[in-house]
């Protein structure tokens, strides 16, 4: 009888470290993936900072383009009338 009520401990024993072994296993995996999500959110937000840089280049570059082309159109409507007279 002693014999059973060891072996029932020692199994219960063996299951609750069991589970407390697979509690921590499950953490270190959360933390590792939280971990990771928060290093890819901070390399995004390094490339948004690039990209907003070069957006701004680029729209500034754009501006110039457009506001040169209108005054490029405006010299040949000039040219056209004048030429028409």
């Amino acid at each position: 009888m002693d014999g059973m009520l060891l072996f029932w401990l020692i199994q219960v024993f063996v299951l609750l470290l069991g589970v407390s072994i697979g509690h921590s296993v499950l953490l270190l995996k959360i933390r590792h993936e939280e971990n990771r999500k928060r290093e890819l959110e901070l390399a995004l937000l390094e490339k948004r900072s690039d990209i907003l840089q070069q957006g701004k280049k680029i729209a500034h570059d754009l501006e110039e383009v457009l506001y040169k082309a209108k005054v490029q159109q405006e010299i040949d409507d000039i040219i056209k009338k004048n030429e028409s007279r």
